[in-house]
């Protein structure tokens, strides 16, 4: 699949950054954006960006840093 979504929980609305990284560091989508309290999400499509394999997403808020792996399968 070319895109996931990306869901997490904030205690209060804040700034954000959420990024894709591929597994040598290289930073795939970057999304910084204002985030309301409670559930959000983000709908990910990474396209023809990359052909495949581990992935990183890490979100970054006043609250903290989260970063977490995902597999993309490709074609």
């Amino acid at each position: 699949s070319d895109g996931t979504i990306i869901g997490f929980i904030l205690p209060e609305a804040c700034d954000a950054q959420l990024r894709v990284i591929d597994v040598s560091g290289r930073e795939i989508l970057r999304i910084d954006k204002a985030y309301a309290t409670g559930f959000n999400e983000e709908i990910i499509r990474l396209g023809d960006l990359t052909s495949g394999g581990m992935l990183y997403y890490e979100l970054t808020t006043p609250y903290g840093k989260l970063t977490k792996k995902m597999t993309l399968l490709g074609p």
